[in-house]
């Protein structure tokens, strides 16, 4: 495999797994939130709110761990091979595209859009 193409699957491959930390942040969180909101009505008690949320937590921290890891994997490709003329434009665009692929992108990696 040429160094352009394996470059190029090293890219996509930390943007896939960036987009998918994004979705796993934003769903453990309203999963927790849930978790609370129906503790707070009194649907279920404490033990068991205890042992949806700490897990969730966890895995909260390690998306995020992972989201920081992924982003610094872009940043670093976007200021060798930059989307616009400037920091400012580079950032709009990007943020632009994940939030556009934290809803399109297919969950799985063999799955088209």
């Amino acid at each position: 495999m040429p160094h352009d193409q394996v470059i190029a699957t090293r890219r996509r491959t930390s943007y896939r797994l960036h987009v998918l930390s994004w979705r796993l942040a934003f769903l453990t969180g309203a999963l927790a939130a849930l978790t609370q909101f129906l503790r707070a009505q009194h649907v279920i008690g404490h033990p068991a709110s205890v042992v949806v949320v700490v897990p969730l937590v966890a895995v909260f921290c390690g998306s995020l761990f992972l989201m920081l890891v992924t982003g610094a994997m872009q940043a670093a490709h976007f200021s060798v091979n930059p989307l616009g003329r400037g920091v400012v434009q580079r950032q709009v665009r990007f943020s632009r595209m994940l939030l556009v692929d934290l809803v399109t992108l297919p969950w799985s990696p063999n799955a088209r859009r």
